[in-house]
């Protein structure tokens, strides 16, 4: 049989294999989200800690990579970088490992069925293609964990996960492969925009949709326009005012609105799911015909915001504090 075919035979052969490791893999790493949390702080402190002793002032970059080399020698460990603001031009970047073992042991198991499946080619499927196959499920295993961490971490600074490394005011949190393809976990952006930015930003975003995804608004006043078919995942507004605005058929999922104000705005046709308003204050605000899957709302605000019995059998709500201890003392 030519090389060709092999390749061709033995992909058809694993495809099995494949489909069932990434629907138990994705399965497993929602069962150990609480491991994946515990790893970034865990890579928090080693890396705090050699910041410390090399005297490093500040990081602005913040990754988390499983190197593809350690992954051939079957070591499950992700390098965690913080590098200032030269990013990849930093000479001195603290890096510290983390061990991932626990989470990677479905991915032990397809390594096994791989090289299982492997038998009887006659040398024409060879390990480097298997290191193929594996690094594919890698780019799919890199994305779960995103999907996870990015809902896990949005209250990393009350559980305190990255107190022990020093940050400028803007920084970012990516995950995936080292210099290469990454995704943002977080992103802090938290010096005051100039006025009229939003504006701006807004014209900005008619001919690229997505320039909004992670964006972060800090104390600022984001104030009337329209904003349509925009693709504003993970957008963030802290401290900020957000009024008189109509928000038309965006897609917000993940969103956040830490201690911010809301005037007058109305989100219709809007993807709200997993959105975040825990602190946030509503007036003449309606979320009619918005998704609003595991969206967080303050308990208090519920009666004034209109929201549909469809909708009240999704979203979470978020007892005050004074509740939570009533229900406490009771």
């Amino acid at each position: 049989m030519d090389r060709e075919n092999a390749l061709q035979n033995y992909r058809e052969a694993v495809s099995g294999r494949i489909s069932e490791f990434r629907s138990r893999m994705g399965g497993y790493l929602v069962e150990h989200a609480g491991e994946l949390e515990a790893m970034v702080r865990t890579g928090m402190e080693l890396l705090g800690k050699q910041m410390e002793e090399g005297n490093k002032e500040y990081v602005c970059f913040l990754y988390f990579s499983l190197l593809k080399i350690d992954l051939i020698q079957k070591k499950y460990r992700f390098l965690v970088q913080g590098m200032d603001m030269r990013w990849y031009l930093d000479e001195e970047p603290a890096e510290v490992y983390v061990d991932a073992t626990e989470v990677f042991r479905p991915f032990d198991e397809l390594w096994d069925a791989l090289l299982s499946e492997n038998r009887g080619y006659g040398g024409a499927v060879n390990i480097y293609d298997i290191h193929h196959l594996l690094f594919e499920e890698l780019l799919f295993v890199d994305s779960v964990i995103c999907r996870i961490l990015r809902y896990r971490l949005r209250d990393w600074e009350k559980k305190g996960i990255f107190d022990r490394v020093p940050r400028s005011p803007y920084w970012i949190l990516k995950w995936g492969e080292y210099r290469d393809r990454s995704e943002i976990l977080l992103q802090t952006d938290r010096v005051e925009k100039e006025p009229g930015a939003w504006k701006e930003e807004l014209k900005k975003a008619v001919g690229k949709p997505d320039r909004m995804i992670f964006g972060y608004w800090y104390k600022g006043t984001c104030e009337e326009g329209e904003p349509v078919n925009l693709d504003m995942r993970f957008i963030t507004f802290e401290k900020s005012t957000l009024k008189n605005l109509a928000f038309q058929n965006c897609n917000m999922e993940g969103s956040r609105f830490p201690e911010s104000t809301v005037i007058g705005c109305s989100f219709e046709g809007c993807s709200l799911c997993g959105a975040d308003f825990r602190g946030c204050s509503f007036e003449k605000t309606s979320f009619a015909g918005a998704e609003l899957t595991e969206a967080i709302f303050p308990a208090e605000s519920l009666p004034f915001l209109g929201i549909s019995a469809e909708q009240l059998q999704v979203i979470r709500i978020e007892a005050t504090s004074a509740e939570a201890d009533r229900e406490v003392c009771v």
